[in-house]
C-alpha cells in the first residue's frame, strides 16, 4: 500500500473536525488507508473502556490529575505503571502539535526487532496509519481531554484491531506530552 502523507494543513483540519466530533473526513481517510471506520469516543467513562490496561491507565490519569487539567509529565512514574509499561507510549508535543516525538515506546506494542520508536518523530515512522495517529494526537492537544479509539491497522501488522486511550499531560494550560495505552484486541491468524 502506498504511504499517504498529508500537509500540516490537512492534518490540523481533520484534528479540528475530530475535536468537534465530525468524523466524516476521518472515515474517508481510513477508507483510503484500507481500514474500516474507527470507533472514536471522547471522555469515555472508565467502566466503558473495553480493556483492563486502558481502565488502569485512565484511573491513574484521573487520580494524578486531581483538580488540574491533566497530570504533569513529571507524574509519569514507571514504577506506578509497571504493570502496563510495555503497552504505553509517551510522546512529547513539539511546536504545539506540529510534530510529536516518542519519548517512550513500550516493548509490547510492537515487539519485532527494529520497531522500537523511542526517540523517533511521528513523521518518520513507517506505518501508513501515521496520518490517523497525527490527527488523533493533535485533537487531544486541542481539546485537552481523553480520547478512546479502536482502529484496524495496516495488514502488515498482523493485528485485527487496536484499542487506544490517549491522555494529555501538562504543567499548565497547554498539552506538553501525551500518554497512550495501546492494546491489541485480537491477532490475525
Amino acid at each position: 500500500m502506498k504511504d499517504i502523507t498529508y500537509s500540516t494543513e490537512y492534518l490540523w483540519a481533520r484534528a479540528k473536525e475530530l475535536v468537534n466530533e465530525d468524523y466524516v473526513s476521518l472515515s474517508l481517510l481510513m477508507k483510503q488507508l484500507g481500514s474500516p471506520v474507527p470507533t472514536v469516543h471522547w471522555n469515555l467513562p472508565e467502566d466503558k473502556l473495553p480493556q483492563p490496561e486502558l481502565q488502569f491507565l485512565f484511573k491513574w490519569w484521573k487520580d494524578k490529575k486531581g483538580e488540574r487539567m491533566a497530570p504533569s509529565p513529571s507524574d509519569v512514574d514507571p514504577f506506578e505503571l509497571k504493570g502496563i509499561l510495555g503497552k504505553i507510549a509517551v510522546l512529547e508535543v513539539i511546536d504545539t502539535g506540529e510534530e510529536f516525538k516518542y519519548r517512550l515506546y513500550g516493548s509490547a506494542i510492537m515487539p519485532e526487532p527494529g520497531k522500537d520508536l523511542t526517540g523517533k518523530l511521528l513523521s518518520d515512522i513507517w506505518t501508513p496509519m501515521r496520518a490517523f495517529f497525527a490527527i488523533t494526537y493533535r485533537a487531544v492537544v486541542l481539546r485537552k481531554e481523553p480520547l478512546y479509539t479502536r482502529h484496524e491497522p495496516h495488514h502488515s501488522l498482523k493485528m485485527a484491531e487496536w484499542d487506544r486511550i490517549i491522555l494529555p499531560l501538562s504543567d499548565g494550560t497547554e498539552v506538553e506530552r501525551i500518554i497512550v495505552a495501546l492494546v491489541p484486541v485480537k491477532t490475525e491468524e
